[in-house]
């Protein structure tokens, strides 16, 4: 009661209608204009807080913050105008509610979407219950144009009436649609405007963690509840419980009409329903942009996540050892920098080394030292000859042996001849003359012919084809064969005279 009391003080003091002329709607329109960054103030107020009235008080403050540097004269007339008494009888504000403990201004909805239109930031961004209301809307109508209550004729005044009302609620909704299309298209400056407490260089890593979590939230609430229905509203294929997508029940609103010999108005609604269509693409190119945007902010989160753990629990750590009295830890020891389990791959990291035979000290001693561990292992296990006869008596590498042999004698009596797809070729004639053929056959084929260089040129191109073996199908490399001319007699005559000369 002591704050409503102290505005109402203030209020008064300076708003004195019995000193104060009042001005006219025009006047008060154009003074708000002219100076609408103090209805632009309230409106982003509004829209932050999710009401549609603004109190008197804050009112006051913006009008009292824009008239500290201007003329007297100026400041006397916005004073004037911004008045809630003249705000009333210009009709600028429909209503005054006084019956909260603080008095809460309605302005009239036309003068504030006025002021939206001469700033993008406040077009409002449309949600998933007003597109819901816009649908149901025109569902009802064609319900209404079906039941046969209407009178399709141009005299008659409650149709057209009816129609002026169907057209101007569809107009409204492709204004609303344009409007959100330009505000996500200015979608830039936004995310700047979130993301730049993030980035100050005197913020500490709590602080740093808490404004990008903050405004990545942010960015998912304007994605999920302002981008995403709007993509979903104006995709020809949605479809909604109850309802008719908007597309669809735009077609049966112009059949309806051409149903009933309404050509002109039939070809006006399909027109409408072109223009929603086209603001379909834009729209989804900025939901795929604000989607990529989070699933990168989201990552980066997450490293830096990682990266701030690895500091606190090791790079400190080290750290405060240097700063100890201890003269022989002067600088960072590499536990603090490289973990063998976590970064394997970096080049600076040293990679483990095989065994190679060369004549150091060091390799013999190794050597030796393996051999005598290996012996003293026979010792205690005890004789080690039926493991190692049992192990000799596979004989799968002497069949592998044998059958490549055979394969040998196979692959010499084929003639080839100039292919483009010599896997091809070889693959159709090993499976007739090879018997138990497989498909690794075909690989040694290749690699054969690949061996005699002086009989075949053999040349791999970068175009593929595929073979079926065993209801399978293998992509492979076209290899490309080219059969050496042999000269002829009379060719081979000269080249010998030729010598002998």
């Amino acid at each position: 009661m002591g704050n409503t009391k102290m505005s109402a003080n203030l209020h008064t003091q300076i708003y004195n209608q019995s000193e104060l002329k009042q001005l006219g709607t025009v006047e008060t329109l154009s003074v708000i204009l002219e100076h609408r960054k103090i209805m632009s103030d309230c409106i982003k107020e509004m829209d932050a807080s999710g009401v549609n009235y603004i109190t008197e008080q804050a009112v006051f403050q913006r009008v009292k913050a824009y008239t500290e540097l201007v003329k007297p004269e100026l400041k006397r007339r916005l004073r004037i105008a911004f008045s809630t008494n003249n705000l009333m009888q210009a009709h600028i504000v429909m209503d005054v509610d006084k019956s909260q403990g603080e008095h809460r201004l309605y302005f009239q909805s036309s003068v504030l979407d006025v002021v939206r239109l001469c700033d993008v930031s406040l077009y409002k961004k449309l949600t998933d219950v007003q597109l819901q209301t816009h649908l149901a809307f025109l569902n009802q109508a064609f319900q209404q144009m079906s039941s046969g209550s209407l009178n399709f004729i141009d005299n008659d005044d409650d149709f057209v009436e009816y129609i002026d009302n169907l057209f101007m609620n569809i107009g409204r909704l492709l204004s609303d649609i344009r409007q959100n299309v330009v505000k996500m298209q200015s979608l830039g400056k936004e995310l700047e405007k979130l993301t730049a407490k993030s980035v100050k260089a005197d913020i500490d890593t709590h602080q740093y963690i808490e404004a990008k979590q903050h405004w990545l939230d942010e960015i998912v609430k304007l994605y999920e509840r302002h981008i995403l229905p709007v993509l979903l509203f104006l995709n020809p294929d949605t479809s909604y419980e109850g309802m008719d997508g908007l597309h669809s029940i735009l077609s049966k609103i112009s059949t309806v009409l051409e149903n009933n010999m309404q050509t002109q108005l039939a070809n006006s609604c399909q027109a409408y329903a072109l223009s929603l269509l086209n603001f379909y693409q834009p729209i989804e190119s900025t939901a795929n942009a604000v989607n990529r945007f989070i699933h990168k902010q989201r990552d980066s989160i997450k490293r830096f996540n990682a990266i701030e753990h690895f500091y606190q629990s090791r790079v400190i750590a080290e750290l405060q050892k240097t700063q100890s009295h201890n003269l022989n830890k002067k600088l960072l020891s590499d536990e603090a920098i490289v973990l063998p389990h976590f970064s394997p791959s970096i080049k600076a990291f040293s990679r483990p080394m095989g065994y190679a035979f060369n004549d150091s000290p060091a390799y013999y001693k190794n050597l030796f030292n393996e051999l005598e561990a290996r012996i003293q292992d026979i010792d205690v296990l005890g004789d080690l000859s039926a493991v190692i006869s049992q192990g000799s008596n596979d004989n799968a590498s002497e069949l592998r042996l044998q059958r490549f042999y055979a394969l040998q004698n196979v692959l010499s009596t084929i003639t080839l001849r100039d292919t483009k797809d010599l896997t091809k070729m070889l693959h159709q004639r090993l499976k007739d003359d090879f018997p138990d053929y497989r498909l690794f056959d075909l690989i040694s084929a290749v690699q054969f012919f690949a061996n005699k260089r002086a009989a075949v040129h053999l040349k791999h191109t970068n175009h593929f084809a595929s073979a079926q073996y065993n209801d399978q199908e293998y992509q492979y490399r076209k290899v490309r064969c080219e059969i050496p001319k042999q000269p002829s007699a009379s060719q081979t005559k000269i080249n010998e005279g030729t010598q002998h000369d």
